[in-house]
């Protein structure tokens, strides 16, 4: 950043003021390494994963360590001070975090290279539900069925005891008219 040291205050408070924002609204927090071992993901890749992410309702941060470890401080979130001594970026879900975690690790696979075999962005941690988790807990997360599939799953179970209700009333309207129709031709 350039400028004079009031403006440059300016801009850090500003930078400051949308993380807190944003991390006090976010449901999951992800740390990641968008540079990784070797080359990292170039400019026109976080424009890719900035764009596939906002389909989730999410984003992808990138702002100075210390900004983010001030944040995460004032909002009670601690335990990440190993993972905020190295490049971080910080990726934010604010609608269904199962949505926003696959989003970013399914980037991550179509991103795989031999010097980062999980991926680009490598995923250093997270933090979901008031839990801190480990790069392999973010990848859990991203398995689980996200609120959509889970609801699909719920109507699928309440509608099967009424399509099945409704088989066996026509099934029997059905063989009441079989019988009827039995009889007619009995009488003819």
């Amino acid at each position: 950043m350039k400028g004079t040291h009031k403006e440059l205050m300016a801009k850090k408070g500003a930078i400051l003021d949308e993380l807190r924002e944003k991390v006090a609204k976010a449901e999951v927090i992800i740390f990641v390494d968008y540079r990784g071992t070797g080359k990292g993901l170039s400019v026109k890749d976080i424009s890719e994963l900035r764009r596939a992410v906002r389909k989730e309702n999410a984003e992808l941060k990138i702002a100075k360590n210390t900004l983010i470890a001030k944040v995460l401080k004032e909002n009670g979130i601690e335990g990440f001070d190993k993972i905020l001594e190295h490049p971080t970026a910080i990726y934010l879900g604010y609608g269904d975090p199962v949505a926003a975690t696959k989003a970013i690790v399914e980037f991550a696979k179509s991103k795989k290279n031999k010097e980062n075999p999980d991926g680009l962005p490598v995923i250093k941690a997270g933090r979901f539900d008031g839990e801190n988790l480990d790069a392999n807990g973010v990848r859990h997360l991203a398995t689980m069925p996200s609120r959509d599939e889970v609801l699909a799953q719920l109507m699928s179970l309440i509608n099967s005891p009424a399509q099945k209700v409704m088989g066996i009333v026509n099934g029997a309207g059905r063989d009441i008219l079989s019988i009827l129709d039995q009889y007619s031709k009995k009488e003819e």
